[in-house]
């Protein structure tokens, strides 16, 4: 019967695993692609590749929306789950002895990291996306004509909306999430932490 709880956690892990794998990469792939973007804006001379790059904007909007759609169940469930596991592993601590202290911070510390990850790589979104507009005032757009001047305007407009990826629109997945998350999962019934 040990075989058959072994092979089986093995499979949830894995699956976690892969999941979280896929929404890290996933993640970087577009951050990457808003830093290069970033990149080209900010080198800009002239108005002849502004066509390009506003098509390529666009293009990474959409990406990042799809990103949203793919990974905000998993997000959710993460955030959900997460919480719900230092609040039990805290419990955990506080009335655990011995040789189970160490099972548990080991297990605590695996759901912080994971945890972490998430909001690290949800956080980089945010801000690679909002360095669009930034770099784009940066660039040469003052020697431009006039077409590529509101061009690079819009670019800017529509960068001060940062994109994020949420848990089902309750949260946004950034730094402040893994805050709250672990702030109020040890807090205690006076309000300390």
């Amino acid at each position: 019967m040990f075989p058959v709880f072994l092979f089986t956690g093995f499979l949830c892990v894995l699956f976690y695993t892969a999941v979280d794998i896929l929404y890290y990469i996933l993640t970087s792939h577009v951050c990457n692609h808003f830093t290069l973007l970033s990149f080209d804006l900010q080198y800009l001379t002239d108005g002849s590749l502004l066509r390009d790059i506003v098509i390529r904007h666009q293009y990474l909007l959409k990406l990042s929306e799809d990103l949203e759609d793919i990974f905000t169940a998993p997000n959710f469930f993460n955030v959900l789950v997460g919480s719900l596991e230092i609040c039990a592993l805290g419990f955990t601590l506080t009335f655990g002895g011995g040789i189970q202290i160490l099972g548990v911070m080991l297990f605590l510390t695996s759901v912080l990291l994971q945890m972490y990850m998430m909001c690290l790589f949800g956080e980089t979104l945010m801000r690679k996306s909002a360095s669009v507009g930034k770099m784009a005032y940066f660039c040469n757009w003052h020697t431009m004509d006039k077409s590529s001047k509101k061009t690079i305007l819009l670019i800017i407009t529509r960068s001060n909306k940062e994109k994020y990826l949420t848990a089902y629109k309750f949260s946004i997945i950034s730094y402040k999430c893994f805050t709250k998350s672990s702030q109020y999962s040890f807090k205690r019934e006076d309000g300390e932490i």
